[in-house]
């Protein structure tokens, strides 16, 4: 059995974690510039002094915030990546979903000073993941035999880097959740000459 001592800590990352998750929603749905430190210990459900017990502040909160959903995201690719009893086009354009199709979801236009802020606030952070997810995709590719086994010209690396630059439209043109879908897998059919 543990010490309370010993269980305080996991009560803490709980709570924690708890403030985080809020967090993105309120940043998603407001942006940087108009979410408060009152908004986020609202949406939170705790005192304003409640979350300076966790954060020195809104920035705190933010950088916090947006390296947990880049974290997550990252986790949400490696489930999708992992489903190996799927085909290759299937994975790869639902490892796209979740990294870039869930951006529709969490984040209004109205917020995308988000991503602006992120830059700023932790730009070796954000480049980092992002260099991760292409990784992973570069990965899958290269242990794949539907695209090993395809003669061409192209390298796991330059198919990553065009499938990374796909998902970067997620915010071009206001597609649906639906609409990206299938903006995904019609671009990892033809990077990767696959059959859905």
């Amino acid at each position: 059995m543990k010490s309370s001592s010993e269980a305080q800590p996991t009560a803490t990352n709980a709570r924690r974690d708890t403030i985080l998750d809020a967090a993105i929603r309120e940043f998603g749905q407001r942006g940087y510039r108009k979410t408060s430190i009152e908004d986020l210990a609202s949406a939170a459900q705790i005192s304003k002094q409640g979350l300076y017990l966790h954060f020195a502040g809104k920035n705190e909160v933010f950088v916090a915030a947006m390296q947990k959903y880049l974290t997550d995201g990252l986790t949400l690719v490696d489930e999708a990546l992992g489903r190996t009893d799927q085909p290759l086009s299937k994975r790869l354009a639902a490892a796209m979903d979740a990294w870039f199709g869930r951006h529709l979801v969490t984040f209004t236009p109205s917020a995308f000073d988000v991503i602006e802020a992120g830059d700023q606030l932790s730009s070796k952070e954000v480049e980092k993941v992002k260099l991760a997810f292409q990784q992973r995709i570069v990965k899958a590719l290269a242990s794949a035999p539907e695209f090993v086994d395809v003669p061409s010209n192209r390298s796991p690396q330059d198919v990553a880097q065009v499938l990374f630059l796909c998902g970067l439209t997620w915010k071009d043109g206001k597609p649906t959740p639906q609409e990206f879908s299938r903006r995904v897998r019609l671009c990892v059919r033809v990077c990767c000459h696959l059959e859905e």
